[in-house]
């Protein structure tokens, strides 16, 4: 049976729990057997790779860690949400 989120890859999100809450970015992959997205600019991890060849560095490179994709929120509607409203009033 196919799994169905309220999200897709491509789509701009709002991160509305967690470490992270409040940052936006584009969902890159959807990690669908652990019900994680990886977000663009969010949740950012070091990874140690080490060098393939020539062309290929290794390095500690910096990328996009996941989040559960309960934490996230379209855009669209958190602008739309009672909840952004609030968050404006309060920060002015």
């Amino acid at each position: 049976m196919k799994k169905r989120f309220h999200v897709k890859r491509g789509d701009t999100v709002v991160v509305i729990s967690g470490a992270h809450k409040g940052k936006t970015g584009k969902i890159l992959e959807m990690i669908v057997a652990k019900d994680r997205a990886r977000v663009e600019g969010v949740a950012m991890i070091k990874r140690h790779e080490k060098r393939r060849s020539e062309t290929q560095p290794g390095g500690i490179v910096e990328r996009e860690g996941s989040i559960h994709v309960s934490n996230l929120m379209l855009k669209e509607v958190y602008d739309a949400s009672k909840r952004r409203k609030i968050v404006a009033a309060v920060t002015s």
